[in-house]
């Protein structure tokens, strides 16, 4: 299948037309001498792929820059860190965030600009160098912890628009990290960190050389290696998550007798509460590591809600707590068991090694030869649940191992059996990655003022995933399935006396589930079997650029220009081994997919300088870009192709007032493509009955409305490119009758049609029962009961951001107040005011805002609501040697679910489906102090200097904001994404400079 999207202004092919004479875009362009031109103390910085300046406050895009001298006064050993510090970044993948998700993404960080990026995807490009590094996510995005922190110089962030620059997956933004390939020296470091609980260590070195090479080359070479050891189980390491406050649902909820309750049954307990309730004490529905009897059907009423003793041989009442689901899964409220927090990983242990080589070398007074090198491996793990028995999988009542006093009270009834295993079969998901990326280069100059580049890059990333422990469906049942062989009076799976029994209980070995640790190795190595998932992706990259000067211009500078092509051919495989029966696993990492991504694009740019030294025209300038895109995929499998073309462009303006006031804007048109995982990923649907594998459906009448239904997410080909506008205007203010001071206020609009989204199936259940939309997404297989959702990827309805972004900076030499005083004062400010973030599924939908939301994750991860306000702040005293710095982040207060409705909210009442005990979640402000010192060793700038950090100093503990999603409850009480939940933290060490 081919589909060609046109541009906006006519087809494509009048795009080949117009480039000849637009060759103008999205190319380095130098800045200009004269008046209009930067202060010599603000040099610009061009670097490959765009014009960037080391200081934003000259872009007329709202950018942020952080230099590594700033940096290492914070004792920030990785880039992740770096790029937290920019208030628009929402590090939703970090090592924070891992909960109790087997994820292939475990211990990565990924750059998130604006909390844009979906959960499959990436709409923030992140760059090295200006240009593009190969993806270690089959989601497209590149993990931080894979670039060398020790050789990076700086971070220039552009939150806005970028396509025309660089093409797809900038919607958001670029994060670009500039290393320092220029450095001559030694750079050495070693340090050490933990919390002050005692947890959470963690060890750092790197070591840099650069150095001449002749009298044409130069060469950069370093390594850095971090290990973090993690910091263990939520609920058993910090007080506050061992209190786990959690969302509970007050709708059919199973009371003791096994009656239902809920906020809309009259003369039930739960009726007067509201439908969602946020308190303590939580806990997962009917798990205990002794074994429990569920309370449903078909158990006699006598033995609901009866658990094992420790050894099994007994039996004891089981108190289930509270809002206990009609579905038997998901979070109660009190009772026995242990909490839902109980395997949740507070920080992901992470070991990391970066390997880095640079390399230049003048072939000619005009020509230079480059290469950059970098090999980089991360391996990380995390802890979680491990499936026990389904709540569908019932126990016969002849089952050997249970007691005559539970044998008494089920009368020959079958029971579902609740049941934590993780103590005997303890869960463990690690992932393993390795990166390779090298680039080759030559670039020149032409003459009269004009260059040229052209370079190839090759990268690779290899990814292995495994979880030693999953469920085997099949086998599972036949080990539950033990009975007492007449013949031999032992106890075996009751499959095995069949006459012709199923090959695949050879080898069974009977599970007791009752009791503690009764479970023989042989019966876990029967039923469970490790999963793994191989991850391998190549990119090949060519690309070719000129850049120079046109004409002299107007009278206010030369009109530069540049224009280029690049071509880059991306193939993933994702692969799970030679296991037999993958599909009968309770948790398997979906199936064999791959494919192929080919781009091929010509860009362009021009700066025109228009005015300059006129009144009230200090600088006028305008710079337009333009990129064409032709993406084409192709299914491995399905042996589908299909090829989109789009254009994307960008017209911007900084106009120089006079004073020190400086305007600016611009205005975008974005695209991005689905990327590897969006289109090519394919999955096995959910468990009917499981946690996954159920839906609330509205056309079932009567009490209570679960339809057990499997579900089938992953990739879809018939997603078509995201559109988006970006519109951004701000002013610079920096005045000269207060030397050292510097602000911006930018006002920002990123609007996105056809946006790729994952809905989940209730989602699409809910969508067809008030909307009529994705309708045909469902299968009935009456009028009422559902048996099939297909809930692959979508290009959803459009989505609006929009919101202020400030910065503050302010340097006053204390020789300024007083001639006896040393040393400089900095305070430094960044802002992010999101006011809205709307969102609609369809032209027949209502809009729902979710700005200021700071509790789960919404829409299945689509995107990542802000807070309303994100400030961070830097006061620095510097003198010489000596360093202090005190840093603050403040989150605003928020909304815990936009789609909910609280007793602060208007129109609030205890009878709404959607209502909800209270729907605040409070702010948090955090403090930390950084200090250094730097001991002169000899002459030339040599140093050895000390430093540590203290970051949270006053531990302040997270908010409740629970949820988040995870196996049928929350990962954390809070939201890891914006609240710190590792506590008060120190880092110290030593660096190095010769």
């Amino acid at each position: 299948m081919t589909l060609k999207v046109k541009g906006r202004g006519g087809a494509s092919h009048l795009m080949w037309a117009a480039l000849p004479a637009a060759a103008l875009l999205s190319m380095p362009v130098q800045a200009q001498d004269g008046s209009g031109a930067e202060n010599a103390s603000e040099p610009s910085i061009v670097v490959t792929g765009t014009r960037i300046r080391n200081n934003a406050f000259n872009e007329p895009t709202p950018a942020t820059v952080f230099g590594i001298e700033q940096t290492e006064k914070l004792g920030i050993v990785n880039a992740g860190d770096i790029v937290e510090l920019i208030p628009q970044n929402t590090a939703f993948q970090s090592d924070a965030t891992a909960g109790i998700t087997a994820g292939a993404n475990v211990g990565a960080s990924y750059a998130n600009l604006r909390g844009l990026n979906p959960d499959s995807g990436t709409r923030t490009l992140t760059l090295v160098n200006s240009r593009r590094f190969v993806p270690t996510s089959d989601g497209g995005a590149v993990d931080l912890n894979l670039i060398p922190t020790a050789m990076i110089k700086r971070v220039e962030t552009v939150t806005g628009g970028a396509s025309a620059a660089y093409g797809s997956d900038a919607i958001a933004g670029v994060v670009n990290l500039i290393l320092d390939t220029e450095l001559e020296g030694l750079r050495g470091q070693v340090d050490y960190g933990q919390t002050f609980r005692g947890d959470g260590k963690g060890h750092h070195g790197s070591l840099v050389y650069g150095t001449r090479v002749g009298s044409r080359g130069h060469i950069v070479i370093g390594g850095e290696y971090e290990k973090k050891d993690g910091i263990g189980d939520c609920s058993l390491s910090r007080d506050w998550c061992a209190e786990s406050y959690d969302v509970f649902v007050n709708a059919n909820n199973v009371l003791a007798n096994g009656s239902l309750s809920g906020f809309d049954r009259p003369g039930t307990p739960g009726y007067g509460l509201p439908n969602f309730i946020i308190g303590p004490n939580s806990k997962q529905a009917f798990n205990d590591a002794r074994g429990v009897v569920r309370n449903r059907a078909p158990a006699a009423p006598a033995a609901r809600n009866i658990r094992f003793n420790d050894d099994g041989t007994g039996i004891v009442q089981f108190d289930p707590g509270t809002y206990v689901q009609s579905s038997q899964t998901g979070p109660r409220q009190g009772g026995d068991g242990e909490s839902t927090y109980a395997d949740s990983d507070i920080q992901t242990p992470v070991e990391r090694f970066v390997g880095y080589l640079s390399g230049k070398y003048d072939l000619s007074d005009t020509v230079e030869a480059y290469t950059e090198v970098t090999y980089a491996h991360r391996s990380a793990s995390n802890s979680g649940v491990t499936a026990g028995p389904r709540s569908t999988y019932f126990v016969q009542p002849d089952n050997a191992f249970l007691p005559a006093s539970l044998k008494t009270l089920l009368a020959g009834t079958q029971f579902s059996l609740g049941k934590d295993v993780d103590a005997q079969i303890p869960a463990l998901n690690s992932v393993t990655a390795d990166v390779w990326r090298a680039v080759f280069g030559v670039t020149g100059e032409i003459g009269g003022g004009w260059n040229w580049d052209v370079y190839y890059q090759y990268g690779r990333n290899k990814r292995h995933q495994s979880a030693r422990y999953s469920r085997v469906n099949t086998e599972f049942q036949y080990g539950l399935d033990a009975v007492v062989n007449p013949a031999t009076n032992q106890i075996v799976c009751r499959e095995l006396l069949k006459a012709n029994p199923n090959p695949r209980a050879q080898g069974c070995v009977p599970m007791n589930l009752f009791g503690l640790d009764n479970l023989s190795q042989a019966a876990i190595d029967y039923a469970y079997r490790p999963v793994v998932e191989d991850f391998l992706y190549t990119q090949h990259v060519a690309a070719a650029s000129i850049s120079g000067s046109l004409f002299d211009g107007f009278g206010a500078g030369p009109v530069g220009a540049a224009t280029g092509v690049e071509y880059r051919k991306e193939k993933g495989d994702v692969t799970h081994g030679d296991i037999p029966n993958y599909t009968d696993y309770a948790f398997t990492f979906g199936l064999d997919y791959g494919g192929t991504i080919e781009v091929l694009e010509t860009f362009g740019e021009v700066s025109v300088p228009l005015l300059a030294n006129r009144p009230f025209f200090e600088t006028l300038e305008l710079n337009g870009a333009v990129r064409w895109t032709r993406n084409k995929a192709s299914d491995a499998f399905t042996s589908e192709e299909k090829t989109t073309e789009a254009v994307s462009y960008k017209l911007s303006g900084i106009w120089e007032i006079g004073g020190g006031v400086r305007l600016r804007g611009s205005r975008s048109r974005d695209i991005r493509a689905g990327g590897f995982r969006e289109l090519f990923q394919r999955q096995v649907a959910t468990e009917e009955g499981s946690s996954q594998g159920i839906v609330d459906n509205p056309n079932i009448a009567g009490v209570g409305n679960d339809d057990p239904t499997p579900i089938l997410n992953g990739g879809s080909f018939a997603l078509t490119p995201e559109k988006a506008d970006t519109t951004t205007a701000g002013i610079v203010f920096r005045p000269g009758f207060i030397p050292g001071l510097r602000m911006s206020v930018d006002w920002y609009q990123i609007a996105i049609e056809d946006a790729v989204s994952r809905l989940g199936g209730q989602q699409i259940v809910d969508f067809c029962d008030q909307f009529d939309i994705f309708c045909d997404r469902i299968t009935f297989v009456s009028p009422t009961n559902i048996s099939y959702i297909d809930a692959r990827q979508v290009n959803l309805g459009n989505m609006t951001v929009r919101g202020l972004d400030f910065e503050f900076d302010y340097t006053l030499r204390l020789s300024d107040l007083s001639a006896d005083w040393g040393g400089a004062l900095n305070l430094r400010v960044l802002a992010n005011h999101q006011y809205d973030f709307k969102v609609q599924a369809d032209p027949t939908t209502p809009v729902i805002d979710y700005a200021g939301q700071t509790g789960p994750v919404s829409s299945g991860g689509n995107f990542n609501p802000a807070p309303s306000w994100i400030v961070n702040a830097f006061l620095s005293y510097d003198s010489g040697p000596f360093n202090a710095t005190v840093s603050m982040r403040r989150i605003s207060s928020g909304i815990y679910n936009v789609e909910r409705v609280g007793p602060e909210d208007e129109g609030y009442d205890p009878t709404l489906r959607n209502s909800i005990n209270t729907n605040r979640v409070k702010g948090a402000s955090y403090f930390g102090l950084a200090m250094s010192y730097a001991i002169p060793v000899g002459n030339g700038g040599n140093s050895i200097e000390v430093f540590g950090a203290i970051d949270n100093i006053f531990d302040k503990k997270p908010p409740i904001a629970p949820g988040g999603g995870g196996l049928g409850g929350s990962n954390y009480p809070t939201n890891p994404v914006y609240f710190d939940t590792f506590g008060a933290r120190f880092r110290t060490g030593v660096r190095v400079k010769f």
